[in-house]
């Protein structure tokens, strides 16, 4: 039996204690969890099991100790309300504060070979691969001035490659573009001496690459631009960064790309050459060559990220206002006869309703798959599947109340219970799969 003190107000008893300490004890873990890091926003989606606890335990604690304070039982209806809604506003801005944190991630990601900076890196990796003996190493530098998706999967880049050459070399370029589908290297634009008996050759870049993006987490997606260089002749010679014609390179300073290149639906994160090979697994025919053959490769990579708040709110909006809309309809769904009569309630009703919204987000999800392309599921998608299964269990909701067998649960003060759960459950699946789909999988 729960004593009340003077003033009518109820005691802490040993349920709500032990929520309260519950609830303290995971605040502390994610916090410590947090501290652990060294850019807590940059390096969620990048620490492991810590970043995990630390969302988790957060986003658990708050809840824990919204309920001791508030402590929703079912005589309190204005209690379970305010924690209903305290629940919902918890999970919708822990899946915010992930959006925010992918956002900000810029971090080296699907980068080909190894990322140098420096050409005395650059040597270190050749020789590491046994790329180095035996050839003749050729500064190459890129700069790129335009950048466009022709297609989901081809990108044309136009702008400027140069070599530094022997001044006997012939005019062609000693470069090979493996991954180009249209264009290439094209007319000589300079050619000036350089001490050390050689000259520097600049040529046009004009051509159309195509690689494999991942939409998988759009409209949080990020991709990876390359531009893969094979030396023409990969028995002799190997490519490598002329970095001195850059500034100290940087990853985050954008060299070699000009520098309103990457605007609109696309920020640029950073730019970077990476040094590698590359297995043709033929010899095309030459007897000198083995058929395994390592090419050595030279790869300059531009990564950007999708600028999401425009494409999220496109998404987004039109689902919250049919969910609203639906939520709406649980107000209609009664029970008692007289309310029936002025709602106009009855179970077709209610399911020709959810039918109807169904169709509208099922075209709108057809539109996502045909704009993305991709052939997997996209993370926007998660947002259609969760509303379908909302508005599935609406409509189940109002046919229960016209069914000869009652659940209790559902018929407690009028239909109270589906419109109390109806936010915090779908505000949790939005949580739970925004976590799953960017900690926890990116980080196993």
């Amino acid at each position: 039996m729960t004593h009340e003190p003077p003033g009518g107000r109820p005691s802490w008893g040993r349920p709500r204690t032990v929520v309260a300490v519950l609830a303290v004890v995971l605040l502390v873990v994610a916090v410590v969890c947090t501290a652990t890091m060294d850019h807590p926003m940059q390096d969620l989606l990048g620490t492991g099991l810590r970043s995990t606890l630390a969302l988790l335990c957060g986003v658990a604690g708050l809840c824990l100790l919204a309920a001791a304070l508030l402590w929703p039982t079912a005589d309190r209806p204005r209690s379970l309300a305010l924690m209903s809604g305290i629940v919902s506003l918890v999970c919708l801005a822990a899946t915010v504060l992930i959006w925010v944190c992918v956002s900000v991630d810029d971090e080296l990601h699907s980068i080909p070979g190894t990322a140098v900076s420096t050409s005395a890196q650059a040597e270190k990796v050749l020789v590491q691969q046994g790329l180095a003996a035996g050839r003749t190493a050729i500064p190459t530098g890129v700069m790129i001035e335009t950048m466009q998706y022709t297609s989901s999967n081809n990108v044309k880049l136009t702008g400027y490659i140069w070599q530094r050459l022997p001044k006997d070399h012939a005019e062609d370029p000693e470069i090979d573009l493996p991954n180009a589908v249209e264009g290439g290297v094209g007319e000589e634009i300079y050619r000036d001496p350089v001490p050390g008996g050689r000259e520097v050759v600049g040529w046009k870049l004009n051509t159309t690459v195509r690689e494999y993006f991942d939409y998988s987490n759009y409209p949080l997606d990020r991709q990876v631009v390359w531009l893969t260089m094979w030396p023409q002749h990969s028995a002799v010679n190997t490519l490598v960064p002329d970095f001195a014609a850059y500034p100290p390179w940087q990853t985050h300073d954008g060299y070699g790309v000009y520098h309103d290149l990457v605007s609109g639906d696309w920020q640029q994160q950073f730019s970077t050459f990476s040094v590698g090979h590359g297995t043709a697994h033929t010899n095309y025919g030459r007897p000198g060559l083995a058929v395994d053959n390592k090419i050595p490769q030279l790869t300059y990579s531009i990564g950007v990220t999708r600028a999401f708040l425009s494409p999220l709110l496109n998404r987004l909006v039109p689902l919250a206002v049919i969910a609203m809309l639906v939520f709406a309809s649980l107000f209609v769904v009664t029970k008692d006869s007289d309310r029936r009569s002025l709602s106009g309630f009855s179970t077709w009703a209610v399911i020709g309703f959810c039918g109807s919204m169904m169709l509208v987000v099922s075209v709108q999800h057809s539109s996502l798959r045909s704009d993305t392309g991709s052939g997997g599921v996209v993370y926007a998608e998660y947002f259609y599947f969760i509303l379908y299964l909302v508005i599935g269990l609406v409509a189940l909701n109002a046919v229960e109340h016209t069914a000869e067998k009652r659940i209790r649960l559902v018929d407690w003060r009028g239909n109270t219970a589906a419109r109390l759960l109806y936010w915090p459950v779908t505000c949790l699946l939005l949580f739970a799969v925004t976590a799953v789909v960017f900690v926890v999988t990116s980080t196993t």
